[in-house]
């Protein structure tokens, strides 16, 4: 599964979304306000891409050490040798992907209606 790189870029572009949406609503320059929105979308496709490549090379990226991701060497019993671990709780997990994907989900319905 592609890291939460991805879900970052996502956010940020609908951050951006929204904020030029914000601008286009106050009355400021019109070209500042697309020119947000036009990187929003930029932002949102950089974030499409991280997610492809990373989903492509994932057997590249599965032996890689990521202390975001609280992994640990142990050693195999079995074959003695090391091997990278996630022991973090299940739960844990799931809400560190849970609640971004579903703060961009939100907010892209709040750029849809607005």
């Amino acid at each position: 599964m592609a890291r939460s790189d991805s879900i970052t870029w996502f956010m940020l572009g609908v951050a951006q979304l929204l904020l030029g949406e914000a601008l286009l609503n106050a009355g400021t320059s019109d070209l500042l306000a697309q020119m947000i929105q036009l990187s929003g979308g930029g932002t949102i496709a950089l974030g499409i891409y991280f997610l492809l490549f990373l989903a492509r090379h994932e057997s590249e990226f599965a032996t890689a050490y990521n202390k975001a991701e609280k992994m640990v060497l142990e050693v195999n019993p079995d074959t003695g040798q090391k091997e990278l671990v996630d022991n973090s709780p299940k739960a844990l997990k799931a809400a560190w992907y849970a609640l971004p994907v579903g703060m961009t989900f939100i907010g892209l319905l709040a750029w849809l209606v607005a």
